[in-house]
């Protein structure tokens, strides 16, 4: 009993260890893919060629989105000085949510370049004539994983390929899944809830902090009644009351989505 215990200790550290090496193979790969690309060689393979030319395309759009990204804020500048104080806001706003849709859609392929890279960087590890220094990294990482899954190998020998019980793989699937079904309803519970809930914490905030009296300031500053105590003029107090809550719940609306992407919502689809 204890010689297996002491197995399964082994396989959960050897087997953390294999997954961390895994990502700095991913890590150095990619690297060694940008370092390709960034070189315009494809030294006269068909693939290599092809991948790089696919990266040029993505890398074209996001420095396209970048252009117009810059083109949102000089328009922003230029129309803050053309309308009036009121409608500034407005401007504001509307530069800020287009910006941040341009930045989520450059994030977007980005990531999908990332596949690309390593790909091109698997190419590449092949020869390392000229790419030697980031070559011999990928030649150490794979050397330490393949020390990993040797030891892996002779301390479970004596229990085949796994010191846990065959259920254990089962409980973990299903485990998993449920995790998966739990963070689902939360999600959709809380997620399309929460800006209106952050409107009404800023809401809150400003009524318990500001106020545009003087009488209520002073009479709360001695603890009587309800309300803030830093007084405010009534425009400032009315503006507070609208843009703030509004804006509060638009930077959770945008924050939620993004959690919801990274966390198992609906896939982007792919720029094309």
């Amino acid at each position: 009993m204890l010689a297996r215990l002491l197995a399964q200790c082994h396989q959960l550290r050897l087997d953390l260890h294999r997954a961390w090496l895994q990502g700095r193979e991913q890590a150095a790969l990619r690297r060694l893919g940008e370092a390709v690309a960034e070189s315009g060689s494809s030294f006269g393979n068909e693939q290599l060629h092809r991948l790089r030319s696919e990266i040029d395309a993505a890398l074209s759009r996001i420095a396209a989105m970048t252009e117009e990204s810059r083109a949102s804020l000089e328009a922003d500048r230029s129309d803050f000085e053309l309308v009036a104080p009121w409608v500034r806001p407005i401007v504001a706003v509307r530069g800020l949510c287009a910006r941040l849709v341009l930045r989520h859609r450059m994030a977007a392929i980005r990531r999908g370049l990332r596949p690309h890279y390593i790909a091109m960087g698997e190419l590449a590890a092949t020869d390392p004539e000229y790419w030697y220094p980031l070559e011999r990294e990928i030649t150490a990482v794979r050397a330490r994983k393949a020390r990993t899954f040797a030891e892996r190998k002779q301390r479970l020998a004596p229990f085949g390929t796994t010191a846990f019980p065959a259920w254990s793989a089962r409980a973990l699937t299903e485990s998993v899944g449920f995790g998966r079904a739990v963070g689902g309803q939360l999600r959709s519970h809380f997620l399309p809830k929460a800006p209106a809930l952050a409107g009404l914490a800023v809401g809150w905030w400003i009524a318990h902090t500001y106020t545009d009296s003087h009488l209520r300031s002073a009479l709360r500053s001695i603890g009587i009644g309800s309300g803030g105590t830093r007084v405010v003029s009534s425009s400032t107090y009315e503006a507070m009351n609208f843009w703030l809550p509004l804006l509060a719940a638009a930077l959770c609306a945008y924050l939620g989505e993004r959690l919801a992407a990274h966390y198992g919502g609906p896939k982007e689809r792919r720029e094309r």
